[in-house]
C-alpha cells in the first residue's frame, strides 16, 4: 500500500511516501512552510520515484497537538488530495505517533513544548502488541506533569519522550525517581506515522474528509508559535 504521510504538527515537519514496512522517500519541511510550498515538494517526491499522484492509495496526517497554523496547512492538503483522488484518509494524534515510535516498553509519556511554560503530554502503556492510552491529552506545566507521574506511577518506571531540541528537560526529569528520558529520532517518527495510518486503514477506520479536524488541546493563540 503506497501512503502519503504528512506531519506539520512540529517545527520541522515531514512529507513522506511509503508504508508500514518501508519509507520510500521523505522530505523534511522548513519551519513555517506554507501550503504553497508543500505541493511542489510533494510533486518532487512523487516524480523522483517515477510515480504519479494517482498511484497513492491512502493519506495519513498528524492531527496534533502542535503548531496551530502548521496543523491547518497539513490537514488542508491531506483532505484536498483525499477528496480529489478518492482515496482513504486517516488522522493520527501526534503523541500517539511519538509513543509508538520508541522501542521503550511500559509506562511512556511524550513531552512536546506548547507555549508559555506548558507542555503537551499524555500517559501510555506499551507492550509488544499494543499501545494503550492511560490518560487524556494534557496541556500543563512540567511541574504538574511530574506531579501526576509521581502520584499515578510512583512504583513503576516511566520513560519520557521528547525531541532532541528540548534537552533542557533532562535536568528536571532526573528529579523523578525510576524514570528515563528518550530522544526521538526523525526516521522512527516517520515509520510510526505510516505504520499507525496503515493499521487504521486496514481496520476500516477511515476518517471523513468533511469532518476531520486538528486536535487542539488548548485554544489557538496567534501570539505564540511552536
Amino acid at each position: 500500500m503506497l501512503l502519503l504521510g504528512i506531519d506539520t504538527s512540529i517545527k520541522k515537519g515531514v512529507l513522506c511516501l511509503g508504508n508500514r514496512k518501508r519509507i520510500l522517500t521523505k522530505q523534511i519541511l522548513a519551519p513555517h512552510s506554507s501550503s504553497k510550498e508543500l505541493l511542489p515538494l510533494l510533486d518532487t517526491l512523487i516524480k523522483e520515484k517515477g510515480l504519479r499522484t494517482e498511484d497513492l492509495e491512502g493519506i495519513v496526517v498528524s492531527l496534533g497537538p502542535g503548531s496551530f497554523t502548521g496543523l491547518r496547512i497539513g490537514l488542508s492538503l491531506a483532505k484536498s488530495l483525499a477528496f480529489i483522488l478518492e482515496i482513504p484518509l486517516v488522522g493520527v494524534p501526534t503523541l500517539n505517533t511519538w509513543a509508538a515510535s520508541t522501542p521503550a516498553k511500559g509506562i511512556i509519556c511524550p513531552l512536546y513544548r506548547a507555549y508559555g511554560n506548558k507542555l503537551y503530554a499524555g500517559f501510555y502503556k506499551k507492550d509488544e502488541e499494543k499501545l494503550l492510552e492511560l490518560s487524556k491529552y494534557l496541556f500543563l506545566p512540567l511541574e504538574e506533569i511530574m506531579g501526576q507521574t509521581l502520584e499515578k506511577f510512583s512504583s513503576q518506571k516511566v520513560t519520557f519522550l521528547t525531541l532532541r531540541e528540548y534537552k533542557y528537560l533532562a535536568s528536571e526529569i532526573k528529579k523523578i525517581k525510576n524514570s528515563s528520558l528518550f530522544f526521538l529520532e526523525e526516521t522512527s517518527l516517520t515509520r510510526a506515522l505510516l505504520k499507525l495510518g496503515e493499521e487504521k486503514i486496514k481496520k476500516g477506520k477511515i476518517d471523513e474528509v468533511s469532518t476531520l479536524v486538528p486536535l487542539y488541546i488548548s485554544s489557538p493563540n496567534v501570539t505564540h508559535s511552536v
